[in-house]
């Protein structure tokens, strides 16, 4: 089965197959029409009904590392290429394709990101680091490998949404927070310079490059690409964790479990985003890699994958209304710190 080859690969390259064919719509059509019903209609897996002769939780899917970064190499020179192209584009193509490429930058070269930023080889950490300064998102690394895995779950941690708190809501905390809590976090090496500070640093420069190189035009392509995807990462932190709390116990949060981890058991999704979905196992044992990620059916379940979840959590009501019942009975009732806070 190819399908975890062709979908982010075929992803990846759709910008490029949409200017090709005249069709610079065609991304956006994939991911906000096409992969929410797939997922929908073909993705959900249905665990009591898993063959016998397999683990109930065995993964379906492997990339090798060098699949891995070449997708990411992919992610990088498409965006680039766009950006550098930009000048020569109709308003139209414009805003259609910027609007692409940030949805394959957030979609595939974030979740990659967040891959290889885990990993060991320092090729991978910095292909990571290139494609989260080339979106302004350099310091995400930071917080999210030293801040989110400790803090997961809990009120102070800014990737975490509260019970009562609507995507909309939770941006402007999430964005502040994953900045200054990355700041706070490079502090702590005393006698270097801050990293955060440096890769937001990093981040100016490589648009003052691109400024200087392509014009203005470039460099409003790339931050519409950059808006996209970090609009894109912070719905996808939303829904992983929105309305699971830690007890706090004589001054310390209970230890994480699947039960403070939204899951989703969806085939289109763990193929297209590298078992990105398998989300509890990456925080129960963060050390594993994408390969080795399990479903764990002891967390809440998403009713369907992500492209059909980052659809449903900007409409509030409608959000509230299907995931309220989902929660774990401890998580029904909202916390009056999360109402007011």
């Amino acid at each position: 089965m190819l399908l975890h080859l062709l979908l982010p690969i075929g992803f990846t390259l759709s910008p490029l197959l949409g200017w090709l064919l005249d069709l610079p719509w065609l991304t956006l059509f994939i991911a906000m029409l096409v992969l929410p019903l797939a997922e929908w209609l073909f993705g959900r897996v249905n665990e009591r009904n898993a063959p016998r002769s397999a683990p109930r939780n065995a993964p379906n899917y492997q990339w090798q590392p060098w699949l891995l970064r070449s997708v990411m190499l992919m992610v990088l020179i498409i965006c680039i290429g766009f950006a550098l192209h930009a000048p020569q584009m109709t308003s139209g193509s414009f805003w259609l394709l910027a609007l692409s490429c940030g949805y394959v930058a957030g979609g595939i070269g974030i979740v990659l990101a967040h891959e290889l930023g885990h990993r060991r080889p320092l090729i991978d950490r910095a292909m990571a680091r290139v494609l989260l300064c080339w979106i302004g998102f350099g310091h995400y690394a930071i917080e999210h490998n030293r801040g989110h895995h400790r803090a997961a779950a809990t009120f102070p941690d800014p990737a975490s949404a509260r019970q009562e708190e609507s995507l909309w809501r939770f941006m402007p905390r999430y964005f502040a927070g994953v900045f200054i809590h990355a700041v706070r976090l490079s502090k702590q090496k005393p006698g270097r310079i801050n990293e955060a500070l440096a890769l937001t640093a990093i981040s100016v420069l490589l648009a003052l490059i691109l400024a200087l190189i392509a014009g203005i035009e470039a460099v409003g392509f790339a931050l519409i690409t950059a808006w996209i995807a970090q609009t894109l990462v912070a719905t996808v932190d939303y829904v992983e964790h929105w309305g699971l709390q830690r007890v706090v116990i004589d001054g310390k949060s209970e230890r994480i479990g699947p039960q403070h981890i939204w899951d989703c058991a969806n085939r289109i999704s763990d193929a297209l985003l590298f078992n990105l979905p398998r989300h509890a196992a990456h925080h129960l044992e963060p050390s594993l890699d994408c390969n080795a990620l399990r479903r764990v059916t002891a967390s809440p379940q998403m009713p369907t994958g992500y492209a059909g979840m980052s659809l449903l959590s900007a409409v509030w009501p409608l959000y509230r209304y299907v995931m309220t019942p989902r929660l774990p009975s401890s998580a029904s009732t909202p916390d009056p710190i999360a109402v007011h806070a």
